[in-house]
């Protein structure tokens, strides 16, 4: 096996600025809203953005919990993320590398590379799973982009009360995700 079939690289383009995008990976208010893939919601989300800071999430099926964790190594605002992951499933470190480009008409470019993935297998999960999850991440940019919330996003302070309602608004959804496209919320390689 080569370190190709190890990696995962692939790009995607957000119709946010990149300031809204890099928001919505380094504030857990908004984080829960998105992150994890179809089908799953986040029962925790902690993150502790600075270098050195660690994050930690805890993503449900409405069956399993799913521990992922890291640390952050480098913060570039808005630019470029570079953090660890692990799951409590497979015992190592990823190194997960996010540039953020402007490209000069309101949307963002997201390269998007996480490495070294022990086998091929885990690193076709993770395929899956992320591009998943960024369908949501985009779902999300558009209804607040359509409710006008990009300038609250922005300049506003976070909202300190309403959590427990946003995680509770991402488990219905969730839930409903996997109510309404059950092929979509299981990852490919253990579909029967």
């Amino acid at each position: 096996m080569n370190t190709s079939d190890r990696v995962l690289a692939f790009e995607r383009i957000f119709d946010a600025p990149r300031e809204i995008v890099f928001a919505m990976w380094t504030n857990p208010k908004h984080m829960i809203r998105w992150y994890g893939p179809r089908g799953h919601s986040l029962t925790s989300c902690e993150l502790d953005v600075r270098v050195g800071g660690g994050w930690r999430a805890c993503m449900f099926n409405g069956d399993v919990e799913t521990w992922v964790w890291g640390t952050y190594h480098a913060i570039e605002e808005p630019s470029k993320l570079i953090f660890s992951s692990s799951m409590h499933w497979h015992k190592y470190e990823t190194l997960v590398t996010i540039h953020f480009d402007d490209t000069g008409d309101g949307r963002t470019r997201m390269r998007f590379r996480q490495e070294e993935f022990w086998n091929e297998a885990d690193c076709q999960d993770h395929r899956w799973g992320w591009a998943s999850a960024l369908d949501k991440l985009s779902e999300q940019l558009l209804v607040m982009q359509t409710a006008g919330l990009f300038n609250d996003l922005l300049w506003k302070e976070p909202r300190r009360n309403g959590v427990a309602e946003d995680f509770a608004e991402a488990a219905r959804r969730a839930k409903a995700e996997r109510e309404t496209m059950p092929d979509q919320v299981i990852p490919p390689s253990v579909k029967s």
